[in-house]
Protein backbone atom coordinates (compact mmCIF):
# COMPACT_ATOMS: atom_id res chain seq x y z
CA UNK A 1 0.00 0.00 0.00
CA UNK A 2 1.45 3.33 -1.20
CA UNK A 3 1.24 6.26 1.03
CA UNK A 4 0.47 7.98 -1.25
CA UNK A 5 -2.68 6.38 -0.93
CA UNK A 6 -3.39 9.27 1.40
CA UNK A 7 -4.70 11.60 -1.19
CA UNK A 8 -7.49 9.26 -2.04
CA UNK A 9 -9.06 9.26 1.09
CA UNK A 10 -9.59 13.04 1.50
CA UNK A 11 -10.33 14.93 4.52
CA UNK A 12 -13.20 17.63 5.50
CA UNK A 13 -10.56 20.49 7.26
CA UNK A 14 -11.58 23.58 8.86
CA UNK A 15 -10.80 26.69 7.37
CA UNK A 16 -8.02 29.16 8.11
CA UNK A 17 -4.60 28.13 9.10
CA UNK A 18 -3.50 25.41 11.97
CA UNK A 19 -1.69 27.93 13.88
CA UNK A 20 -5.30 30.43 14.11
CA UNK A 21 -6.42 27.52 14.74
CA UNK A 22 -4.23 26.86 17.56
CA UNK A 23 -5.13 30.17 18.80
CA UNK A 24 -8.82 29.51 18.76
CA UNK A 25 -8.58 26.71 20.76
CA UNK A 26 -5.86 27.71 23.45
CA UNK A 27 -7.19 26.79 26.80
CA UNK A 28 -5.90 23.62 28.54
CA UNK A 29 -7.70 21.53 31.29
CA UNK A 30 -10.56 24.15 31.74
CA UNK A 31 -14.34 24.59 29.86
CA UNK A 32 -15.03 26.85 26.83
CA UNK A 33 -17.09 29.95 27.47
CA UNK A 34 -20.98 29.36 26.63
CA UNK A 35 -21.72 28.50 23.10
CA UNK A 36 -25.47 28.57 21.52
CA UNK A 37 -25.83 25.15 20.22
CA UNK A 38 -27.17 24.58 16.57
CA UNK A 39 -29.69 22.23 14.94
CA UNK A 40 -30.02 21.43 11.26
CA UNK A 41 -27.67 22.23 8.76
CA UNK A 42 -25.67 24.81 10.54
CA UNK A 43 -24.55 22.36 13.15
CA UNK A 44 -23.28 20.42 10.67
CA UNK A 45 -21.65 23.12 8.84
CA UNK A 46 -20.28 24.71 12.40
CA UNK A 47 -18.88 21.64 13.62
CA UNK A 48 -16.22 20.90 10.37
CA UNK A 49 -15.06 23.81 11.04
CA UNK A 50 -14.25 23.82 14.84
CA UNK A 51 -12.46 21.89 17.60
CA UNK A 52 -13.95 18.97 20.27
CA UNK A 53 -14.79 20.61 23.82
CA UNK A 54 -15.19 17.91 26.50
CA UNK A 55 -16.35 20.21 29.76
CA UNK A 56 -16.82 18.58 33.13
CA UNK A 57 -17.42 14.68 31.91
CA UNK A 58 -18.11 12.48 34.98
CA UNK A 59 -19.93 9.16 34.84
CA UNK A 60 -20.52 6.62 37.64
CA UNK A 61 -21.47 3.06 36.89
CA UNK A 62 -23.39 2.54 39.91
CA UNK A 63 -21.54 2.90 43.62
CA UNK A 64 -17.83 2.96 40.87
CA UNK A 65 -16.79 6.52 39.55
CA UNK A 66 -15.40 6.31 36.01
CA UNK A 67 -14.77 9.12 35.43
CA UNK A 68 -14.65 12.71 37.45
CA UNK A 69 -15.03 16.43 35.64
CA UNK A 70 -12.91 15.22 32.89
CA UNK A 71 -12.34 18.80 30.76
CA UNK A 72 -10.30 18.55 27.93
CA UNK A 73 -9.34 20.57 23.94
CA UNK A 74 -8.92 19.06 20.80
CA UNK A 75 -8.43 22.11 18.78
CA UNK A 76 -7.83 22.14 15.19
CA UNK A 77 -4.76 21.05 13.26
CA UNK A 78 -3.68 19.40 16.47
CA UNK A 79 -3.33 15.56 17.15
CA UNK A 80 -3.83 14.66 20.89
CA UNK A 81 -2.49 11.51 22.34
CA UNK A 82 -5.20 10.01 25.25
CA UNK A 83 -2.85 7.78 27.94
CA UNK A 84 -3.44 6.17 31.24
CA UNK A 85 -3.22 3.29 32.37
CA UNK A 86 -6.35 0.09 32.18
CA UNK A 87 -9.57 1.51 33.37
CA UNK A 88 -8.57 4.93 33.90
CA UNK A 89 -11.65 5.92 32.00
CA UNK A 90 -10.26 6.29 28.47
CA UNK A 91 -12.47 3.91 26.44
CA UNK A 92 -15.66 5.13 27.98
CA UNK A 93 -14.65 9.01 27.86
CA UNK A 94 -14.86 8.35 23.66
CA UNK A 95 -17.79 6.53 24.14
CA UNK A 96 -19.21 9.52 25.67
CA UNK A 97 -17.62 12.06 23.13
CA UNK A 98 -19.64 9.54 19.93
CA UNK A 99 -23.21 8.97 21.79
CA UNK A 100 -22.18 5.35 22.73
CA UNK A 101 -22.52 6.50 26.50
CA UNK A 102 -24.51 9.13 28.50
CA UNK A 103 -22.43 11.38 31.02
CA UNK A 104 -24.01 11.52 34.15
CA UNK A 105 -22.67 15.41 34.35
CA UNK A 106 -21.10 17.48 31.12
CA UNK A 107 -21.22 17.95 27.52
CA UNK A 108 -19.27 17.62 24.53
CA UNK A 109 -18.92 19.83 21.69
CA UNK A 110 -17.97 20.00 18.12
CA UNK A 111 -18.19 23.49 17.19
CA UNK A 112 -20.69 23.83 19.90
CA UNK A 113 -22.75 21.44 18.81
CA UNK A 114 -24.11 18.39 20.80
CA UNK A 115 -22.86 14.99 18.45
CA UNK A 116 -26.44 14.02 18.30
CA UNK A 117 -27.32 17.72 16.57
CA UNK A 118 -25.13 17.16 13.81
CA UNK A 119 -27.45 15.87 11.39
CA UNK A 120 -24.40 13.67 9.45
CA UNK A 121 -22.39 12.80 11.76
CA UNK A 122 -20.09 10.54 9.68
CA UNK A 123 -19.03 13.91 7.97
CA UNK A 124 -17.82 15.28 10.81
CA UNK A 125 -16.57 12.77 13.52
CA UNK A 126 -14.67 9.34 11.95
CA UNK A 127 -14.23 6.94 14.68
CA UNK A 128 -12.88 3.34 15.40
CA UNK A 129 -13.26 2.09 19.00
CA UNK A 130 -13.89 -1.47 18.17
CA UNK A 131 -12.66 -3.27 15.02
CA UNK A 132 -14.35 -6.01 15.58
CA UNK A 133 -17.54 -4.66 15.81
CA UNK A 134 -18.92 -5.51 12.59
CA UNK A 135 -21.16 -8.30 10.67
CA UNK A 136 -18.86 -11.47 10.37
CA UNK A 137 -20.80 -12.73 8.01
CA UNK A 138 -20.39 -9.75 5.59
CA UNK A 139 -18.02 -9.56 2.80
CA UNK A 140 -15.29 -6.13 3.13
CA UNK A 141 -17.16 -4.58 0.35
CA UNK A 142 -20.16 -5.14 1.94
CA UNK A 143 -19.19 -3.66 5.40
CA UNK A 144 -17.66 -0.36 3.70
CA UNK A 145 -20.77 0.04 1.11
CA UNK A 146 -23.02 -0.39 4.04
CA UNK A 147 -21.13 2.08 5.99
CA UNK A 148 -21.16 4.63 2.67
CA UNK A 149 -24.75 4.63 3.07
CA UNK A 150 -25.20 5.14 6.39
CA UNK A 151 -22.82 8.01 5.67
CA UNK A 152 -25.06 8.96 2.80
CA UNK A 153 -21.97 9.05 0.42
CA UNK A 154 -22.17 7.96 -2.85
CA UNK A 155 -21.16 3.98 -3.22
CA UNK A 156 -17.98 5.06 -5.56
CA UNK A 157 -16.38 6.51 -1.62
CA UNK A 158 -16.41 2.69 -0.67
CA UNK A 159 -13.97 1.79 -3.25
CA UNK A 160 -11.93 4.64 -2.90
CA UNK A 161 -11.19 3.73 0.43
CA UNK A 162 -11.16 -0.28 -0.94
CA UNK A 163 -8.15 1.01 -3.14
CA UNK A 164 -6.40 3.30 -0.97
CA UNK A 165 -6.00 0.82 2.20
CA UNK A 166 -4.88 -2.12 0.20
CA UNK A 167 -8.16 -4.07 0.80
CA UNK A 168 -9.24 -5.08 -3.21
CA UNK A 169 -7.07 -8.71 -2.32
CA UNK A 170 -9.89 -9.29 0.23
CA UNK A 171 -12.69 -7.29 -0.83
CA UNK A 172 -14.73 -10.46 -0.95
CA UNK A 173 -13.51 -11.92 2.00
CA UNK A 174 -16.44 -12.21 4.82
CA UNK A 175 -15.42 -10.17 7.52
CA UNK A 176 -15.12 -12.38 10.45
CA UNK A 177 -12.86 -14.23 8.70
CA UNK A 178 -9.94 -11.73 8.62
CA UNK A 179 -6.78 -10.91 10.55
CA UNK A 180 -7.18 -8.09 13.18
CA UNK A 181 -4.63 -6.09 10.80
CA UNK A 182 -6.94 -6.41 8.08
CA UNK A 183 -10.19 -5.91 10.52
CA UNK A 184 -8.27 -2.85 11.72
CA UNK A 185 -8.04 -1.34 8.49
CA UNK A 186 -11.76 -2.30 7.48
CA UNK A 187 -11.80 0.30 10.76
CA UNK A 188 -10.21 2.60 9.94
CA UNK A 189 -11.69 3.16 6.35
CA UNK A 190 -15.20 2.84 7.73
CA UNK A 191 -13.72 5.85 9.87
CA UNK A 192 -12.72 7.65 7.24
CA UNK A 193 -15.53 6.75 4.75
CA UNK A 194 -17.60 10.72 5.32
CA UNK A 195 -14.24 12.65 5.13
CA UNK A 196 -14.62 13.60 8.29
CA UNK A 197 -12.98 16.76 10.58
CA UNK A 198 -12.63 15.16 13.46
CA UNK A 199 -10.77 11.94 13.99
CA UNK A 200 -11.43 9.58 17.39
CA UNK A 201 -9.36 6.35 17.20
CA UNK A 202 -9.30 4.09 20.65
CA UNK A 203 -5.40 1.49 20.24
CA UNK A 204 -5.36 2.03 16.57
CA UNK A 205 -2.22 0.86 15.81
CA UNK A 206 -2.95 -2.50 17.04
CA UNK A 207 -1.97 -5.33 14.97
CA UNK A 208 -1.17 -3.22 12.06
CA UNK A 209 2.01 -3.92 9.91
CA UNK A 210 5.16 -1.85 9.88
CA UNK A 211 3.81 -0.12 6.57
CA UNK A 212 0.27 0.33 7.46
CA UNK A 213 1.23 2.03 10.58
CA UNK A 214 3.79 4.50 8.82
CA UNK A 215 1.08 4.92 6.42
CA UNK A 216 -1.76 5.65 9.55
CA UNK A 217 1.17 8.30 11.29
CA UNK A 218 1.35 10.55 7.75
CA UNK A 219 -2.27 9.89 7.27
CA UNK A 220 -3.05 11.79 10.39
CA UNK A 221 -0.22 14.34 10.43
CA UNK A 222 -1.54 15.70 6.99
CA UNK A 223 -5.27 15.80 8.63
CA UNK A 224 -4.51 17.77 11.30
CA UNK A 225 -1.74 20.00 8.59
CA UNK A 226 -4.92 20.86 6.90
CA UNK A 227 -6.89 21.41 10.05
CA UNK A 228 -8.32 18.51 11.17
CA UNK A 229 -8.29 17.13 14.75
CA UNK A 230 -6.97 14.05 15.31
CA UNK A 231 -7.91 12.37 18.88
CA UNK A 232 -6.50 8.38 19.69
CA UNK A 233 -5.95 6.61 22.69
CA UNK A 234 -2.54 4.23 22.57
CA UNK A 235 -0.53 2.00 24.91
CA UNK A 236 2.01 2.37 22.32
CA UNK A 237 3.46 5.25 23.64
CA UNK A 238 6.68 5.20 21.26
CA UNK A 239 4.27 5.51 18.43
CA UNK A 240 2.91 9.04 19.53
CA UNK A 241 6.90 10.57 20.08
CA UNK A 242 7.32 13.07 17.15
CA UNK A 243 3.64 12.50 16.40
CA UNK A 244 1.46 14.06 18.84
CA UNK A 245 1.58 17.63 19.70
CA UNK A 246 -0.92 17.34 22.76
CA UNK A 247 -1.41 14.90 25.29
CA UNK A 248 -4.60 14.16 27.53
CA UNK A 249 -3.42 12.15 30.54
CA UNK A 250 -6.13 10.12 32.88
CA UNK A 251 -5.16 8.50 35.72
CA UNK A 252 -8.19 7.16 38.12
CA UNK A 253 -11.08 8.91 36.38
CA UNK A 254 -9.22 12.14 36.73
CA UNK A 255 -7.15 14.22 34.12
CA UNK A 256 -3.97 14.45 35.52
CA UNK A 257 -2.63 16.94 32.61
CA UNK A 258 -3.80 18.35 29.50
CA UNK A 259 -1.94 20.28 27.14
CA UNK A 260 0.91 20.58 24.43
CA UNK A 261 3.65 18.01 24.38
CA UNK A 262 6.63 20.18 25.05
CA UNK A 263 4.46 21.78 28.25
CA UNK A 264 4.05 18.42 29.96
CA UNK A 265 6.94 18.45 31.71
CA UNK A 266 10.81 19.44 32.72
CA UNK A 267 13.10 19.76 30.28
CA UNK A 268 17.00 19.85 31.38
CA UNK A 269 20.40 20.45 30.05
CA UNK A 270 22.91 17.63 30.53
CA UNK A 271 26.21 19.70 30.64
CA UNK A 272 29.94 18.26 31.37
CA UNK A 273 32.71 20.69 31.98
CA UNK A 274 36.27 20.46 32.84
CA UNK A 275 35.68 22.45 35.66
CA UNK A 276 32.96 21.32 37.09
CA UNK A 277 33.25 23.50 41.01
CA UNK A 278 33.38 26.37 39.07
CA UNK A 279 30.46 25.85 36.84
CA UNK A 280 28.50 24.88 39.96
CA UNK A 281 29.16 28.04 41.33
CA UNK A 282 28.11 30.16 38.26
CA UNK A 283 25.03 28.32 38.63
CA UNK A 284 24.20 28.80 42.40
CA UNK A 285 25.32 32.59 41.93
CA UNK A 286 22.53 32.54 39.05
CA UNK A 287 19.83 30.94 41.13
CA UNK A 288 20.17 28.45 38.36
CA UNK A 289 18.44 24.75 39.73
CA UNK A 290 21.08 22.33 38.70
CA UNK A 291 21.69 18.69 40.03
CA UNK A 292 24.94 16.76 39.81
CA UNK A 293 25.06 13.11 38.79
CA UNK A 294 27.67 11.04 39.62
CA UNK A 295 27.37 8.03 37.64
CA UNK A 296 27.72 9.76 34.21
CA UNK A 297 29.78 12.88 35.61
CA UNK A 298 27.83 15.35 34.16
CA UNK A 299 25.44 18.12 35.44
CA UNK A 300 21.61 18.88 35.27
CA UNK A 301 20.67 22.00 34.92
CA UNK A 302 16.75 23.64 34.27
CA UNK A 303 17.65 26.09 31.92
CA UNK A 304 18.14 26.45 28.01
CA UNK A 305 21.36 25.51 26.38
CA UNK A 306 21.58 29.18 24.91
CA UNK A 307 21.22 30.09 28.77
CA UNK A 308 23.94 27.87 29.61
CA UNK A 309 26.03 28.56 26.72
CA UNK A 310 25.91 32.50 27.57
CA UNK A 311 27.41 31.27 30.92
CA UNK A 312 30.03 28.92 29.27
CA UNK A 313 31.24 32.52 27.61
CA UNK A 314 31.14 35.64 30.03
CA UNK A 315 33.49 32.95 32.50
CA UNK A 316 35.22 31.53 29.79
CA UNK A 317 34.96 27.81 30.87
CA UNK A 318 35.50 24.93 28.72
CA UNK A 319 32.50 22.46 27.60
CA UNK A 320 33.01 18.91 27.03
CA UNK A 321 29.15 18.51 26.27
CA UNK A 322 26.09 20.01 26.34
CA UNK A 323 23.05 18.43 25.46
CA UNK A 324 19.38 19.00 25.40
CA UNK A 325 17.20 16.31 27.82
CA UNK A 326 13.38 16.66 26.78
CA UNK A 327 11.55 14.55 29.02
CA UNK A 328 9.69 11.65 26.22
CA UNK A 329 5.87 11.08 26.42
CA UNK A 330 7.09 7.47 28.30
CA UNK A 331 8.56 9.45 31.25
CA UNK A 332 5.79 11.86 31.43
CA UNK A 333 3.08 9.24 31.29
CA UNK A 334 4.81 7.33 34.27
CA UNK A 335 5.42 10.59 36.18
CA UNK A 336 1.82 10.92 35.69
CA UNK A 337 0.24 8.10 36.29
CA UNK A 338 2.96 6.73 39.06
CA UNK A 339 0.75 4.70 41.60
CA UNK A 340 -1.78 3.50 39.83
CA UNK A 341 -0.67 0.04 39.92
CA UNK A 342 1.87 -1.34 41.94
CA UNK A 343 2.99 -4.67 40.71
CA UNK A 344 3.13 -7.35 43.47
CA UNK A 345 5.72 -10.45 43.90
CA UNK A 346 4.79 -13.28 41.76
CA UNK A 347 6.85 -15.79 44.20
Amino acid sequence: MSRSAQSSIGFCASSGSAEASHRRGSHVGGCPGSRKEGTGMNADHRATRAGVDVCQVSKMYGAVSVLEDVSFTCPPGSVTGLLGPNGSGKSTVMRIMLGLAHADRGTVRYGGSAYRDIPHPARVVGAMIDPAAHHPGRSVAETLAAAAILADVPHARSREIIDALGLGAVRRRRFGALSLGMKQRVGLGIAFIGKPSSLIFDEPMNGLDIETSAWLRDALSQHAREGGVVLLSTHLLQELQGFADRLVVLSQGRVTYAGGVEQSGPDHALVKVAESERFRSCLERRGIEHSWDADSMRFRVRAHPLVIGQIFLDEAILVEELAWDRESIRDTYLRLTHGDHTAGSLA
